[in-house]
C-alpha cells in the first residue's frame, strides 16, 4: 500500500472538494496525509487521512479573507488575479515548501495531490523526487493557440484572427498582470536551486505527470492538442454527510412553482452582491426561491435588505449541493466552479453574476456550451436577475445544453477515478496518459 500527501490552500472549496478522493484512497487500503489549514482538520479527519498543519505558511482557513488580507478589499477582476498570485499563491510557496519537505522527510511519501493554487508542491517534487498530479475545480489551466488566456474571461474566436489575438492578449497579460508572480516564481526556484522553468507561473500549478480536470470536455473550450496526461474525472461531488433538512423540505416544488436556488458560494459574504438582488428581483415572479448562505440567518438577510423577505423566499444557512440542485430549475450563482459543475451534474441551467477571483472565466464557458446566461455584474440590477430568471426557465436550450452535460457527466465517478489514477502514479512513477492519447506514458518521470 502507498503513502499519498494531498496539500490544499486555506480555501473552503479548493480544501473540502477532494474529500471523496482521500475516502476512495483509504478505503483501498492506503495511507493519506493532508496539509491543511486547521478549519478543515476535523472534515479531513473524518475520512481517515491524517490532517497536517500550516507551520511556516500563514493559515487563513476559518478567517475573513478581506480581514486577512486587506489589500485586496474592494479588488477584483485581473488586476487582483495578479496581486493574488503574486502574493499568495506563488509568494507562500517558499513557506509552503519548508513544511512540505518536513513532512515528506519524516514520512515515506509516494506520492503527491494539490489543486492549482498550492504552488511549491511541484518544487518539492523535483527537490525530493516525489512524484505529484494536480486537480482542478477550475477553468482547464492549459491553453493553446486557439485557446483564450486565461483571466479576462473572452470567448473563442476561431482563425487566424482568434490565433493573433490570444497571442496579443497572453503577452499582455504576462506582462501587465502576471509579470510580479513570474519574478517572484523564478526568484524562488533560484533560492531553492532550482533551474529556471521554461514554461511560465501561471502555468506551473499544474504537474506534467498527471492532472484531473473536475468537468467533462463540453464544458471546457477545445484544445488541438491536449496534453496526454490530463484526464476528465466529471464533478467533484461530496460524498453524503448527515444534514438536518428544513422544515419545509418535503413540499419544496410540490406546488408546481419552478425553484431557483440562489447563492454566492463560500469566498463572498456581502448578502446585498448577488442574494439580495436576486431576492428582490424573483419576488413577485411565481418561483419558489431558496437562498443558502452559508451561515447567515433570515433574520440577517432582513436586516441587510432593512426590510422583510418576500413570501415567495426561503433561507438556510446549507443544504448539501447534491440534494437541493436534484431539485432545482435554475441556479443563480456569483460563478464559484464547484457550485456550477455539481448544477452541470444535475442538468440545471444557470444565471451567473460575478467577476472576482475566476469568476470571468467560469461565465465565459457558461455563455459558450449553452447551459446559461452570463449577466458579467457583480452586483446586478434585480430587473437583470429576473428577466435571465424568466429567460432561462421560458427557452428549452439552457436545459437541453445543461443536460447534455450531465449525461457526460454520469460517465464519470470523479472520486474513483481519481483513486485508480493516483495509485498508477505512485505505482509506476511515470506519467498518466488517457487511453486515447498518443502513445508515451511509459517514458520515466523525471523530477
Amino acid at each position: 500500500m502507498a503513502t499519498f500527501l494531498i496539500a490544499s490552500i486555506a480555501v473552503e472549496a479548493h480544501t473540502t472538494n477532494p474529500l471523496p478522493i482521500a475516502a476512495r484512497l483509504i478505503e483501498r487500503g492506503h495511507t493519506v496525509l493532508w496539509y491543511a489549514g486547521r478549519a478543515f482538520h476535523e472534515r479531513i479527519a473524518r475520512t481517515g487521512a491524517t490532517p497536517l498543519p500550516y507551520v511556516d505558511a500563514p493559515d487563513f482557513s476559518g478567517q475573513d479573507i478581506d480581514e486577512f488580507f486587506p489589500q485586496f478589499r474592494g479588488k477584483s477582476g485581473p488586476k487582483m488575479i495578479g496581486e493574488a498570485f503574486d502574493q499568495i499563491f506563488v509568494g507562500h510557496a517558499p513557506q509552503r515548501v519548508a513544511d512540505l519537505r518536513r513532512i515528506v522527510a519524516a514520512h515515506p511519501v509516494d506520492a503527491m495531490l494539490t489543486e492549482g493554487l498550492s504552488y511549491g508542491v511541484g518544487m518539492v517534487s523535483e527537490l525530493e523526487d516525489i512524484p505529484w498530479a494536480t486537480f482542478a475545480d477550475g477553468p482547464l489551466p492549459y491553453e493553446d493557440a486557439d485557446t483564450p488566456p486565461f483571466g479576462p474571461g473572452l470567448l473563442p474566436m476561431r482563425g487566424p484572427a482568434g490565433r493573433l489575438r490570444n497571442r496579443l492578449v497572453a503577452a499582455a497579460a504576462d506582462r501587465l498582470i502576471f509579470r510580479a508572480a513570474e519574478r517572484r516564481y523564478e526568484s524562488i526556484r533560484a533560492g531553492l536551486g532550482l533551474p529556471r522553468d521554461p514554461g511560465s507561473a501561471r502555468l506551473a500549478g499544474a504537474s506534467s505527470l498527471l492532472h484531473l480536470q473536475a468537468c467533462t470536455p463540453s464544458f471546457e473550450y477545445p484544445r488541438r492538442d491536449l496534453p496526454p496526461q490530463i484526464h476528465w474525472i466529471g464533478a467533484l461531488r461530496p460524498d453524503p454527510r448527515p444534514w438536518q433538512p428544513p422544515v419545509w423540505w418535503d413540499d419544496l416544488g410540490a406546488d408546481g412553482r419552478p425553484v431557483v436556488h440562489v447563492t454566492q458560494g463560500s469566498l463572498r459574504p456581502d448578502l446585498t452582491e448577488l442574494v439580495l438582488p436576486a431576492v428582490r428581483g424573483l419576488a413577485d415572479e411565481p418561483v419558489q426561491v431558496v437562498v443558502t448562505t452559508g451561515g447567515a440567518s433570515r433574520a440577517d438577510l432582513e436586516q441587510a435588505a432593512g426590510a422583510a423577505l418576500p413570501a415567495n423566499c426561503l433561507v438556510v444557512p446549507w443544504i448539501p449541493y447534491d440534494e437541493l440542485l436534484a431539485r432545482a430549475d435554475v441556479f443563480v450563482t456569483n460563478g464559484g466552479y464547484t457550485g456550477v459543475t455539481l448544477a452541470l451534474a444535475h442538468g440545471v441551467p444557470i444565471v451567473q453574476a460575478g467577476t472576482t477571483e475566476e469568476k470571468a472565466e467560469n461565465a465565459a464557458r457558461i455563455q459558450w456550451s449553452g447551459v446559461g446566461l452570463r449577466l458579467g455584474k457583480t452586483h446586478p440590477a434585480p430587473a437583470k436577475v429576473r428577466a435571465a430568471v424568466r429567460r432561462v426557465l421560458d427557452e428549452p436550450s439552457f436545459r437541453t445544453a445543461a443536460r447534455r452535460i450531465q449525461a457526460e457527466m454520469a460517465e464519470h465517478d470523479a472520486a474513483n477515478e481519481a483513486a485508480g489514477l493516483l495509485e498508477r502514479l505512485a505505482r509506476t512513477r511515470r506519467p498518466v496518459h488517457r487511453a486515447d492519447a498518443a502513445a508515451g506514458g511509459d517514458l520515466p518521470v523525471t523530477v
